[in-house]
């Protein structure tokens, strides 16, 4: 997915929608981790996880509550980040192999609930030469003569 074509994603999608898009980076990042095993440019996967570490975060920011679900989901984000910091330290790409078996279901449902919860309401876009902005009206106007 190009730049623009994230930015308009992110731009009228509903909340659901953003988690999906943080376990889809998350997802690309593993991927990213094991190819770079496999080049053995060992170097390359401290930043990318750091990235990852950067989305738990995120995650764990946005799923906060008490509630049973994001209890849940914590665990597996701090478990996440335990196994892919032994896998930049073993350099195996198995472990990196096994948290995309963890996330994608995941991921899955959050792609799913995106499609069936309405999504943010968006004014209008307007295009510019290399980027994507949202424009809406104030409230409080009035355009009665």
């Amino acid at each position: 997915m190009d730049i623009l074509e994230l930015e308009k994603r992110i731009s009228t999608t509903n909340e659901a929608g953003l988690i999906a898009i943080l376990f889809e980076r998350l997802i690309d990042n593993f991927n990213r981790c094991i190819s770079i095993i496999d080049k053995k440019e060992y170097d390359k996967i401290y930043k990318i996880n750091n990235n990852s570490r950067d989305i738990l975060a995120e995650l764990l920011f946005q799923f906060g509550g008490d509630d049973e679900i994001s209890l849940s989901l914590r665990e597996i984000d701090i478990y996440i980040n335990k196994i892919m910091t032994e896998g930049e330290y073993k350099k195996d790409s198995s472990i990196f192999e096994t948290c995309i078996n963890i996330i994608t279901p995941i991921c899955e449902a959050f792609q799913e609930l995106e499609i069936i919860e309405k999504p943010r309401a968006v004014t209008g876009l307007t295009y510019g030469k290399n980027n994507l902005d949202e424009h809406t009206l104030k409230g409080n106007k009035s355009f009665e003569g």
